[in-house]
């Protein structure tokens, strides 16, 4: 069976965040799904936590009748890497920018505890968003792109900080794409954890290549592919 690439996106984004990636992929001939995390949500009060994150990415995977390449981006990392390690059917996992965190740990954790300052809380404290996306998350991006992205984001629970990772791949071979000029994600950490990974790409992009860089992206997803049908 031919690999599938099954995309999970970062805090606050949706499915939309990965149609130019897509488009490429397509082109290329391989198939491809996004997936919607339920931590990620326009009404604060609806936005849920990384449990029931893992689970969409689990099902995800699970619909897939043959070997999935995950790729994921920035905070989509957590919960990819936790279904990784429960799922036989990924045969690599692919971390865009992404946090690779281990095993115990929660996103609040690594934050040191707070939300950066530029970050808004919803009216009723059950979720945040970037108050400054245009710098942070889509910096480098095209302006209509980044216009266009930065009113899609949503708001993100406040259980997808809170929760801990529980669980990550032995087994499974892990890319990482370092993106060289991100403010958002400190590359010097970013290095950290591509050290650990079978495959990595510098990108001189800001927190989002797959947008900023969206044919670098593809080629290495193809790549991942290629690997997985050997």
């Amino acid at each position: 069976m031919n690999p599938t690439v099954v995309l999970v996106h970062g805090a606050m984004h949706t499915p939309w965040i990965f149609e130019p990636l897509r488009e490429r992929l397509t082109a290329r001939g391989i198939a491809s799904r996004a997936v919607q995390l339920p931590s990620s949500n326009s009404d604060s009060a609806a936005a849920e936590g990384l449990t029931e994150d893992v689970a969409v990415v689990r099902t995800a995977i699970q619909a897939v009748d043959g070997p999935v390449v995950l790729a994921a981006h920035s905070y989509g990392g957590v919960p990819a890497t936790w279904a990784a390690a429960d799922e036989d059917r990924v045969a690599e996992l692919v971390y865009i920018a992404a946090f690779a965190l281990e095993p115990g740990t929660s996103m609040m954790e690594w934050m040191g505890g707070d939300f950066p300052p530029t970050w808004i809380h919803s009216p009723d404290r059950l979720a945040v968003k970037a108050g400054d996306a245009e710098q942070s998350i889509f910096s480098g991006v095209d302006p209509a792109l980044t216009a266009e992205a930065v009113k899609r984001l949503n708001w993100q629970g406040l259980r997808a900080f809170t929760e801990k990772l529980g669980a990550a791949p032995t087994r499974v071979p892990l890319t990482y794409v370092v993106a060289t000029e991100d403010p958002a994600l400190p590359p010097a950490v970013q290095e950290q954890w591509a050290a650990h990974a079978a495959h990595n790409l510098r990108i001189p992009s800001g927190h989002s290549p797959h947008l900023s860089h969206t044919d670098e992206i593809a080629t290495l997803l193809a790549q991942a592919v290629a690997r997985a049908q050997q």
